[in-house]
């Protein structure tokens, strides 16, 4: 990731904390730049992400090399702590999204890049029909687990992390991760 998309996806961030999504205008940031690289708002959701999925690489340099499920809870929980730095912010934008399925769906490629990388860091196979049904799997686990998040008042996570423990292991007596 450019230095400038990170700068983008900061600035964006911190404006969603005093700001609704809906109020945020574009011009806000390019304010504060002198090139945007960023033609429209949905590009700067799929910024964030991709500056979330940075973060998680970059945060996970060696994760223990254990079972799938437990790789994927740690690497699932490493994200959730990225997204709890930002988490007002997030919430706005969660709240904005149930809103407005269309632009959900427009973020889903980005979304399902993100499980893909996940999926990857926890070395579970992502080739063939059971590895297009583990990626959906985790997509919708994901999904849940945000839920989850967004209502969890708990300042350690303590709600989300049983939610994902459960449903990881339901998960995998249903597909082998």
């Amino acid at each position: 990731m450019t230095k400038d998309k990170i700068f983008i996806a900061e600035q964006t961030l911190k404006i969603l904390e005093n700001t609704s999504w809906s109020k945020l205008n574009i011009d806000q940031i390019a304010k504060s730049k002198k090139k945007l690289y960023i033609k429209n708002k949905n590009e700067l959701l799929t910024n964030i992400n991709r500056y979330f999925d940075y973060l998680l690489r970059k945060n996970i340099k060696e994760i223990e090399n254990s079972s799938s499920k437990d790789m994927v809870f740690e690497i699932i929980m490493q994200r959730l702590d990225i997204l709890n730095l930002h988490r007002k912010a997030i919430k706005r934008t969660i709240d904005h999204l149930s809103s407005n399925p269309h632009l959900f769906l427009k973020l889903l490629p980005s979304f399902i890049e993100s499980i893909i990388l996940i999926a990857s860091l926890a070395n579970i196979k992502i080739n063939g029909v059971s590895g297009a049904a583990r990626i959906k799997s985790i997509l919708i686990l994901y999904f849940l687990i945000i839920y989850t998040w967004n209502k969890d008042q708990t300042s350690s996570l303590e709600k989300t992390m049983t939610t994902l423990d459960n449903y990881l292991t339901n998960l995998n007596k249903i597909i082998k991760l």
